[in-house]
C-alpha cells in the first residue's frame, strides 16, 4: 500500500508490454511539513515547487552559493507535505543542512520509512500512467516511481537495481553524489536544466546568480554524454583522449555504458578511453 492509498493493480495489457518493477534500495525519503513549507522551499531550491499541484513530481536540487551542485532530489507535492526522494548516501546530510537553513520557518523535517519502487521498460518505451506511481520528470525511458510503506505487488516480473541502473545511463542521465560529487559539479555541464530541475523564471534560490548567468551566455564548455565503450573497463575520473589531449572524463560506466563529460571542442573527434575507442550515443529520450 503506497502511503495509505490503493493497492496497484496493473492493467491486463502492461503484462504484454515488457515492464518491470525494481526496489530502489538505495534511495530514502525525507518529509517535510508545516505551514511554512512552501515558502522555505521556494527560495532554496531549484525547481518552483510553489507552481505544481499536488500529486506532482518534479526534480530539484539544492546548489552552493557559487552554482556548484550539492544535492539532487526530487520532490512529491502531496497536500499536506513535500517528500523527498534522495540518494540514501546523502539523506542525513540533506536533512542536516536543509534544517541549517529553517531558522525560525514553521516546517518539520523528518527521516521516513517509505521505500521507492520504479517501473520501467528496457531499450527507451515509456511507461503507461499507473495509481500510485509517478512520472519520472528527468526523462520517459526512466519511465515512473513511486513510494510505498509496503512493497506493492505489481505482478510485474521483478529487475535488479543494477539494471534500472544501467537503463538511466542509457539514457543519459546522472543521478546522486558518486557520479556528482557535492560541491564539485556545475549542474547545466550535467544536463540538469534539460532534465527539468531548473526552472529560471521562479525567482531567487541558492546558487541562481551563477547558474542564471552560464544559462543566459550559453557558453558551456563541457557537457554530459552518454557514451558506449568498446572495452568495459574505466574509472570514474579517467581522462578521455582526443588524439593527444584531453577531451573529457569519465562519470559513470556499468559494463559498456556510461555517461562522459566531454569538452564541446572535442565531440566530434574520435575519444579514446585507455586507449579504447569510445563512441557518443543517442540517449533514450
Amino acid at each position: 500500500m503506497r502511503f495509505g492509498l490503493e493497492i496497484y493493480a496493473p492493467k491486463a495489457h502492461m503484462l504484454d508490454m515488457g515492464i518491470y518493477h525494481s526496489h530502489l534500495t538505495d534511495r530514502a525519503v525525507l518529509r517535510l511539513s508545516g505551514p511554512d513549507r512552501v515558502d522555505f522551499l521556494q527560495n532554496l531550491v531549484t525547481q518552483n515547487v510553489a507552481r505544481p499541484q499536488s500529486g506532482s513530481c518534479v526534480m530539484a536540487a539544492l546548489l552552493t552559493p557559487q552554482g556548484k551542485l550539492l544535492y539532487d532530489f526530487f520532490i512529491f507535492i502531496e497536500s499536506d507535505c513535500f517528500l523527498l526522494d534522495c540518494d540514501a548516501a546523502i539523506a542525513a546530510a540533506l536533512l542536516k543542512k536543509l534544517s541549517l537553513y529553517k531558522l525560525r520557518a514553521d516546517v518539520t523535517i523528518a527521516e521516513t520509512a517509505l521505500a521507492m519502487h520504479a517501473l520501467w521498460q528496457e531499450d527507451g518505451f515509456p511507461c503507461p500512467p499507473q495509481v500510485g506511481f509517478y512520472t519520472d520528470p528527468r526523462a520517459e525511458a526512466l519511465g515512473l516511481r513511486g513510494f510505498f510503506d509496503t512493497a506493492p505487488d505489481t505482478k510485474l516480473p521483478s529487475k535488479p537495481l543494477d539494471d534500472w541502473h544501467m537503463n538511466r545511463l542509457k539514457s543519459g542521465v546522472p543521478q546522486g553524489p558518486l557520479e556528482m560529487p557535492p560541491g564539485t559539479v556545475f549542474p547545466l555541464e550535467y544536463g540538469m536544466a534539460e532534465r527539468q530541475a531548473i526552472d529560471f523564471k521562479k525567482g531567487c534560490f541558492v546558487g541562481q546568480e551563477v547558474t542564471s548567468r552560464t544559462h543566459r551566455k550559453g557558453a558551456l564548455r563541457k557537457k554530459l554524454q552518454a557514451i558506449q565503450l568498446s572495452a568495459a573497463d574505466g574509472q570514474q575520473g579517467d581522462a578521455l583522449m582526443a588524439g593527444e589531449r584531453v577531451g573529457g572524463e569519465l562519470v559513470a560506466r556499468r559494463d559498456h555504458c556510461g555517461l562522459a563529460l566531454i569538452r564541446e571542442d572535442a565531440i566530434a573527434e574520435k575519444l579514446t578511453l585507455n586507449g579504447a575507442a569510445i563512441e557518443i550515443s543517442a540517449p533514450h529520450a
